[in-house]
């Protein structure tokens, strides 16, 4: 009679396996920086909605109203379908909220040219700074804002890292990103 053995782990191979894993989980963890993997998914996120509120302006010849609000950390959409630079009942309008771990700020790195404050535009629509996109594709003003860790936010010098910043191009309307590596900034994110 042939004996055939059946393949498989037993459960000290198996607990080995799981013990490694466990192991290089255990060096690999403390050095991915999920903060800063999320600053640049929130830069990813409003550089995509800012393109797409100019193109909607162009595209259907009506101005688009975006208000930046720091303390709820959200940029707001508005479309002013007649142009009028109010934010009328009735207009369409959505809310981008930031991640959790992502706030509207500067942290520790220097400022760009546009200022040091968190969000930098002349215009203000109910209180909050704002920018519009007009029918042609330009943008109301030049300025920008800044995008950073909430732990860059709160003052660590080694997180400075984390910042980004957004300038707008006034005749274009195109956003133009950067990032801070810890000595300059960095066109790019």
């Amino acid at each position: 009679m042939i004996r055939h053995s059946r393949g498989g782990f037993s459960l000290v191979e198996l607990l080995i396996v799981i013990v490694i894993v466990g192991i290089l989980v255990g060096i690999a963890y403390p050095r991915i920086d999920v903060a800063n993997f999320q600053v640049n998914s929130a830069v990813q996120a409003l550089s995509t909605t800012m393109a797409a509120s100019q193109r909607e302006a162009i595209s259907k010849q009506h101005d688009m109203i975006l208000t930046f609000n720091a303390a709820d950390r959200e940029l707001r959409l508005i479309w002013d379908a007649d142009s009028d630079g109010e934010i009328d009942a009735g207009e369409r309008s959505r809310a981008v909220a930031l991640d959790e771990r992502v706030v509207f700020g500067l942290g520790d790195a220097p400022g760009r040219p546009f200022g040091n404050d968190a969000i930098n535009f002349n215009d203000q629509i109910d209180g909050l700074p704002a920018l519009t996109f007009h029918r042609n594709g330009s943008a109301s003003g030049i300025g920008g804002f800044y995008l950073t860790t909430t732990a860059a936010a709160a003052g660590g010098t080694s997180r400075a890292r984390d910042t980004r910043a957004a300038e707008i191009v006034r005749a274009t309307g195109r956003t133009e990103w950067f990032r801070y590596n810890g000595t300059a900034w960095i066109r790019g994110f």
